[in-house]
């Protein structure tokens, strides 16, 4: 029952975050303002968003990169830098500039193709919107449409990132498309008020993640692309002649620089780099820096900058304007004559609009009143509770300010005065209960750790007879939570607490009713047996065990903080646990001495997403067939796994070539790549030997092959190596261990093992990678398998690369540790103590501002700690069903 308690539980706590830091932005029940009684100084709005531009990239070289740009803006408008939010990735970052709005970063986990909540935008308060470009990005506003409003989006679906074809080719297409649209509705469209052009352009993200900026091919894209953007306003202005068109160019993340800091030698050819490829999602001035450039009907020519850039090889100088990125969006609507969308948190920048200053107060007052109506729609819930006169509120700003603000025509100052504390007052009611809920969440933990730590010490022998003699104490504690329960459901209720709110704050009472009913009072010292022959005092012990549990936790939390720490963990662990079980001198010791010391050099590498190196993976597939050949299990290998597994391997070396040469893999490879993914888990099966070494070595072999499919450089390596020092450990522990330990049930062997597991888990994960953050994937690892850009498969793939070294490790635990087989159940228990000490650390860490890879890397870290034993729990079964152990001979080398 234990498990299952363990799922509610963890699944529970992994939603805490979310529920504390991470609740949605939007807020419902809001009404649009109204349309500005003034004429805007455009008709129609066109927005061409450069998906993964840079600012560097847009100024480097004083703008030689972006030529037929530079002849726009050093005539007319305004060009910056647009500082982007969190996090940098493509779907928040298009939210920010046309809803206005800094979506909630657990909303990309919850659904990339559908929104979680409805939200408003720029597109919705037009009079026609017409949308060109990838549907990952369209489809995210497709389904907003409010009113009946029309809106026409046309997009394609095959992203290539295979590096064959030009990436600017799906630039091309949209330029296409929106000027066989202007041709074909030119004469309906020109006299239409209100309307938006949006083009997202995806060809220069392509490439970045192919090709990474600053290369050559990356530098061809930009050229077209520039060029091309030059090209369609031309055109929308010949179609247009009226004036009355506004432009922005603007992208909604950057990416970051080619891996200078690994570069070994300066080389232009990109295989001979040690380096990352282009990525985002950081925090970095490549990633969250990102260019603007606006200009046309009702663009003014400056707005008091704060610092120029030289824009020729002359050297003139512009003024270098810099604002947030939501503050596009009423800053698009202001100049079409739009109220801001009802979530807009964005604020109107003063002096960018080439306009009176009483267009320029209006359209400020308008932002500041779709401000103020969210802040006020937050008081006003907050006000409905009956304990509301006892409690805080937000002071800054009450109903009778807001009245008399939306009674008066107020200047851009005073608006803009409202706006801040509208966003001050917004930001107060959306963590008003953080503390509490934190408070109620640390409660949850402890209650759980202790029913843990109980079911950890506990005789089920003496569990019965404890059990019936606390009957009593059990009443009265049920009792007193039971009122404790009572009195808070009603203040829940009373005060209009959301329903996720109240129900984490009611969450400890039940968990920590589950501990404390788990031994009797009186009868507790009989539940401490743990028949470990050098234990006499038990409590002592207990207490010991608990230090030893908080230390290795607090341990691992480090690590997640800095990679190359886990090296001393790991270098440490090893010798401390095995030196004595090997004779000085022998072959052995330094075959595995020299193991652990090469193995603690791989965290000090750069992580393997985006780093690639040819020879470190060559050296993988070598070492893969060598320990096929040289293994004891070679003698069990079926006549099909000799020949399938060298020739997938062979696959592997051709298909990295191919992709290195930026030639298209044949479709047979990537067929075979696919055929094999299956076939590795059906020959395993299919395998019939019953010795446990003979099916690891099939196992070995098969996961190994499979694994090296997924790699770019050294993690196959490093899967292998730290396989083989697992084994030789584990063999070693096993021949100086008495066969008596292996039936003996010992907290400290118990706690022993789960650290290995948990430890080696760790290692292979950070050790081969890096899984800091959820967005951290490298679309390189699924070359031998596709093609086009689909994340999802991508991903899956990216979780079967994840999962392979840890099956793998827990086979070799599973066939080596004669105690993990026995002694299953206090293991996993020693595990899900250890994980919730650090998730408890990682509760406090959860960061819900900054970059996206801080923001990413606090979610992640919970969520690793949270699932990490449940998993463990779930592969331990796939790695036994492996093994077969059922029908394994279980033979124990005997030692008198």
């Amino acid at each position: 029952m234990w498990i299952v308690y363990a799922l509610l539980v963890h699944v529970l706590l992994l939603g805490s975050i979310f529920v504390i830091y991470f609740r949605s932005p939007v807020i419902e029940g809001l009404h649009p303002q109204a349309v500005l009684p003034a004429d805007p100084p455009a008709d129609r709005l066109v927005l061409i968003v450069t998906d993964g531009l840079r600012a560097d990239s847009f100024f480097t070289d004083n703008c030689n990169h972006v030529p037929h740009l530079r002849e726009i803006f050093l005539r007319e408008g305004i060009v910056g830098i647009s500082r982007t939010h969190v996090p940098t990735e493509s779907r928040p970052g298009h939210i920010a500039l046309i809803a206005g709005l800094y979506e909630d970063p657990s909303a990309v986990t919850r659904g990339w193709k559908e929104n979680p909540i409805e939200f408003d935008t720029v597109f919705n308060r037009s009079g026609h919107t017409y949308a060109w470009g990838a549907h990952d990005v369209l489809h995210i506003f497709e389904k907003l449409t409010d009113d009946g409003r029309p809106m026409y989006f046309d997009a394609y679906h095959d992203q290539d990132f295979s590096g064959q074809q030009k990436t600017y080719k799906q630039d091309e297409w949209v330029f296409q498309r929106a000027w066989q649209l202007l041709k074909r509705k030119q004469q309906e469209l020109r006299s239409a008020k209100r309307v938006v052009f949006f083009l997202h352009l995806l060809g220069l993200d392509t490439a970045g993640h192919v090709h990474k900026p600053g290369t050559p091919l990356f530098l061809e894209n930009l050229k077209y692309t520039e060029k091309g953007i030059a090209d369609i306003y031309e055109r929308f202005e010949e179609i247009f002649p009226d004036k009355r068109t506004a432009y922005l160019l603007t992208s909604d993340h950057g990416m970051t620089d080619s891996g200078k800091s690994f570069t070994f030698e300066n080389t232009s050819r990109c295989n001979q780099l040690y380096c990352f490829a282009g990525s985002h999602g950081a925090g970095a001035p490549h990633e969250t820096d990102t260019p603007f450039m606006l200009w046309g009907a009702g663009v003014a020519r400056s707005a008091s900058p704060t610092s120029s850039f030289v824009a020729n090889d002359q050297g003139q100088k512009l003024p270098l304007h810099k604002l947030e990125q939501a503050q596009l969006a009423p800053l698009m609507s202001a100049l079409i004559g739009l109220p801001p969308p009802m979530n807009n948190f964005g604020m109107l920048p003063a002096g960018y609009m080439n306009v009176g200053e009483e267009f320029e107060a209006i359209a400020a007052q308008s932002n500041a009143l779709q401000l103020l109506a969210q802040f006020a729609r937050l008081d006003e819930k907050h006000q409905l509770g009956l304990f509301t006169p006892y409690m805080k509120s937000f002071t800054k700003l009450t109903s009778l300010e807001i009245f008399d603000f939306s009674t008066k025509q107020a200047s851009f100052a005073d608006s803009s005065a409202m706006m801040q504390l509208a966003l001050e007052g917004i930001d107060y009611y959306h963590g008003y209960y953080r503390n509490v809920m934190l408070l109620c969440t640390t409660a949850t933990f402890l209650g759980w750790i202790l029913y843990l730590y109980r079911l950890l010490i506990q005789n089920p022998a003496a569990k019965k007879s404890a059990n019936t003699a606390g009957d009593g104490d059990a009443s009265g504690l049920t009792l007193s939570i039971a009122i404790a329960a009572v009195f808070l459901i009603g203040f829940i209720v009373a005060q209009f607490v959301p329903f996720a709110v109240g129900f984490y704050m009611l969450l400890p009472l039940p968990v920590w009713l589950l501990a404390l009913r788990q031994t009797g009072g009186k009868h507790s010292q009989e539940v401490c047996d743990y028949r470990y022959p050098s234990v006499t005092r038990h409590g002592q012990v207990s207490k010991l065990q608990f230090v030893l549990l908080i230390a290795c936790a607090e341990l691992l939390v480090y690590t997640f903080f800095e990679r190359r720490l886990i090296s001393v963990c790991f270098v440490a662990f090893a010798c401390g646990s095995n030196w004595s079980n090997y004779k000085r001198n022998s072959s052995q010791f330094y075959i595995w001495l020299l193991l652990v010391l090469v193995l603690g050099c791989f965290p000090l590498l750069p992580p393997s997403v985006g780093y690639q190196n040819r020879y470190l993976l060559l050296g993988g597939i070598v070492l893969v067939l060598l320990r096929a050949v040289f293994s004891n299990g070679s003698r069990s290998y079926s006549w099909h796994t000799k020949w399938c597994n060298p020739l997938i391997l062979i696959n592997t070396a051709v298909c990295v070539h191919l992709h290195g040469q930026q030639v298209a893999i044949p479709l047979p490879l990537k067929v075979a790549s696919w055929l094999f993914l299956v076939y590795a888990i059906v020959a395993i099966h299919l395998n019939k030997e019953k010795s446990l070494e003979l099916r690891l070595a099939q196992i070995l072999y098969n996961l190994s092959a499979l694994y090296t499919l997924m790699c770019t450089s050294y993690e196959s390596l490093f899967v292998q190596l730290l396989a083989m020092e697992l084994s030789m450990a584990l063999t070693a522990q096993r021949h100086e261990m008495d066969p008596l330990q292996h039936q003996q049930k010992s907290v400290q062997s118990s706690l022993r093992v789960a650290f290995t597991v948990l430890l080696y888990t760790f290692f292979s994960l950070f050790g081969s990678g890096n899984i800091a953050s959820i967005s951290s994937f490298d679309p390189n690892i699924a070359r031998c398998f596709l093609s086009q850009f689909a994340p999802f498969i991508i991903m899956s793939l990216v979780l079967v690369k994840l999962i392979v070294p840890i099956v793998l490790n827990l086979s070799i635990v599973y066939t080596y540790c004669d105690y993990a087989r026995q002694q299953e159940r206090q293991i996993f228990i020693c595990l899900l103590i250890i994980c919730d000490i650090m998730g408890l650390n990682f509760l406090f860490l959860v960061r819900n501002t900054g970059s996206w890879l801080e923001i990413g890397s606090s979610i992640s870290h919970f969520v690793i700690m949270e699932v990490t034993t449940l998993v463990l729990l779930l592969l331990s079964h796939v790695a036994k069903h492996l093994l077969q152990l059922n029908n394994c001979e279980r033979a124990v080398t005997k030692h008198h």
